[in-house]
């Protein structure tokens, strides 16, 4: 007598109002970040292959390509709202990024003056860029007199997003209190164009929103005036990009030391 084989397609858990796991006609059981999910098997489709269809898929594989090279920042920026929503990091910051991101022939073009690398209800801080080397940079920060809650212990940062080569680097934290922080870019940036970003982090892993840093001389000259005349630079209601008012271009820079960061 030959036994006709089954496969088991799923396995009931915890009897038979609990979850399952596998594949269950058209509906899979599986866990996520420790909760029992369901989700449907995909449908069959006519796959036409136009040329908007083309185009969106390049894009959406750019944009997570360009997401997974900023992985470890975005760990920092918003894995709190990510965790509310049930969403990995990358998908969060796509999710809020949404439009930010279009396809320039083969080569994904950004909007780097808006695009957002954190997000929460922490106090920001306005930068100012205290030199102009090249392999590290110097930062001066101040609380903005909007918000007067806030705490010395909380960690400020600050990235650089090489838009050539689409990379990213993070500057180690330093304290509210401290007033200043350092970034040490890496050498191969040299002569390519680099944007800056500025954030802070609470105790209890809450973000502040996105602060864009322009870096020409126009906005050095302009932090300058600003300063002398006992102007701090305020957000906006939604205290996204403390510096949006100033000029966008970034600029290109020249390499003096390479020294490794404090």
């Amino acid at each position: 007598m030959i036994r006709k084989k089954h496969n088991v397609m799923g396995r009931q858990l915890g009897g038979i109002n609990g979850p399952f796991v596998g594949r269950v006609g058209n509906a899979v059981g599986y866990m996520w970040r420790g909760q029992w999910c369901v989700r449907a098997l995909p449908q069959e489709f006519h796959d036409a292959k136009t040329e908007k269809q083309l185009e969106q898929r390049s894009l959406f594989k750019a944009s997570v390509a360009f997401a997974g090279r900023l992985k470890d920042i975005l760990r920092m920026g918003f894995e709190q709202p990510a965790l509310k929503v049930h969403k990995t990091v990358c998908n969060y910051f796509l999710m809020v990024n949404k439009g930010r991101f279009v396809m320039d022939g083969e080569t994904l073009a950004v909007d780097y003056e808006n695009l957002k690398l954190s997000e929460g209800p922490v106090a920001p801080v306005a930068f100012r860029l205290e030199n102009e080397e090249f392999s590290t940079l110097s930062f001066s920060f101040e609380k903005n007199p909007e918000h007067r809650n806030c705490n010395g212990n909380d960690r400020v940062y600050v990235a650089a997003v090489n838009a050539v080569r689409q990379e990213a680097v993070l500057s180690l934290p330093v304290y509210r209190r401290m007033g200043s922080v350092t970034l040490e870019l890496p050498t191969h940036w040299e002569g390519e164009e680099v944007h800056l970003y500025g954030f802070v982090q609470d105790n209890a892993g809450r973000c502040s929103e996105t602060v864009y840093i322009s870096m020409n001389e126009e906005l050095r000259n302009e932090n300058e005036e600003s300063a002398d005349a006992g102007d701090l630079r305020q957000p906006n209601s939604q205290y996204s990009m403390l510096n949006s008012q100033f000029p966008s271009s970034s600029r290109t820079f020249s390499m003096t030391s390479s020294s490794p960061p404090t």
